[in-house]
């Protein structure tokens, strides 16, 4: 009887986790980054609970069967839709009472020992699954391709988990680059496109210092995104981003060639992505033509509803408008509205206080020598 009471409240307390997995999926993807055992753990419990329901208690007909058996299991679905994330330090009890069962069992004389044979190695098996599963998810979820795995999908509301996993990566250096780059590729040749995802690794490429890296994202840009399905709007707008920040003048010849296609196609939408990379490019000329092209940007900025690129849009010329310093222009959070992981750190380093509304007169010629002179002096 102890044992099914301590095997309902292990349920009872632990399970809410499954329920995180059915009902609140972000809260469990974080769980599981963090925890990557836990749902194998979880796993090894499920299947010692029915062991030893099974063969430390008798399944009797009627009443007695629906009590050690129908009860947890019926426990275990109403707790489905309770959103808690108690399952490791649950798991930790029920480690601890499995290793007191077998130590119990070396420490008393037991009358009948073939009798208590069965379940001393049922709760054996579960702590070598248990010590098992810990090291080696533990291993794979540290390794280069785990990481990596985990991008895109830890949801947007978590932004610092996915900052943390994307700076795991960036501290390994070039060796990362291989892998993050067959993983985009991948990822681009999928039905379904995690913007998530390829913005994550994107942004990996763009902090790693390797030319193999920029010219990955430039053929990205070149040769992969044609801006035409709203489903990828916001990582190619990322995408293109981070390639101007980390290629600096580099990229300029790219984007310009982006911007001369979409005005000649009527692209709204590519010539809005181009014009808001070349800014962050910091080249004189690049920002002279941003300006060129002020009234384009100023457009859609009235309309009722904000939309994400609108948005871009405000601390963009925010960032011409108020900027003092070239790192200004790649200052502006335009990746907050993309919602997608990066970038998390909200502390502001430029000064500004940046307003995804602003939206105030510019003076095209006067910025233009502001920048100009500006951007001379820093190069």
């Amino acid at each position: 009887m102890k044992q099914l009471a301590l095997s309902t409240f292990v349920l009872f307390c632990i399970l809410p986790h499954r329920a995180a997995e059915a009902c609140m999926g972000c809260v469990n993807s974080v769980t599981e980054l963090q925890m990557p055992f836990l749902n194998d753990l979880l796993l090894v419990f499920a299947g010692w609970l029915v062991l030893t329901l099974i063969f430390s208690r008798p399944l009797t007909r009627g009443t007695r069967r629906f009590f050690y058996f129908g009860i947890p299991f019926f426990i275990l679905g109403v707790l489905m839709v309770v959103p808690l994330a108690l399952g490791l330090p649950l798991l930790l009890c029920w480690f601890v009472y499995v290793l007191y069962q077998i130590l119990q069992f070396f420490s008393t004389r037991q009358e009948r020992i073939l009798k208590n044979l069965l379940p001393i190695g049922i709760n054996v098996i579960a702590v070598i699954l248990t010590v098992t599963l810990i090291c080696v998810t533990s291993a794979q979820a540290s390794s280069t391709p785990g990481i990596i795995k985990t991008l895109g999908r830890i949801p947007p509301f978590y932004p610092h988990v996915a900052h943390r996993q994307m700076e795991r990566l960036i501290e390994r250096g070039p060796a990362v680059v291989p892998p993050l780059t067959t993983a985009l590729i991948q990822g681009l040749d999928r039905d379904y496109i995690s913007s998530s995802r390829i913005a994550q690794i994107a942004y990996c490429l763009s902090q790693i210092d390797a030319p193999q890296a920029e010219a990955t994202l430039q053929d990205i840009i070149e040769y992969r995104m044609t801006f035409q399905d709203n489903s990828h709007a916001k990582w190619e707008a990322a995408v293109c981003c981070l390639y101007a920040e980390c290629a600096g003048k580099r990229a300029v010849p790219v984007l310009r060639g982006l911007l001369v296609q979409g005005e000649a196609s009527q692209n709204r939408y590519q010539k809005f992505v181009a014009l808001i990379a070349l800014a962050r490019t910091r080249d004189p000329h690049a920002v002279s033509t941003v300006l060129d092209h002020i009234d384009f940007l100023q457009e859609g900025l009235n309309q009722k509803y904000e939309t994400w690129d609108n948005k871009m849009t405000h601390v963009t010329l925010q960032a011409l408008a108020e900027g003092q310093r070239p790192t200004d222009l790649c200052a502006s959070p335009v990746y907050d509205s993309l919602r997608l992981g990066l970038q998390p750190d909200s502390s502001n380093q430029s000064g500004i206080e940046w307003n995804e509304y602003w939206n105030q007169k510019l003076d095209p010629t006067k910025l233009k020598q502001h920048w100009a002179t500006l951007l001379k002096d820093n190069s």
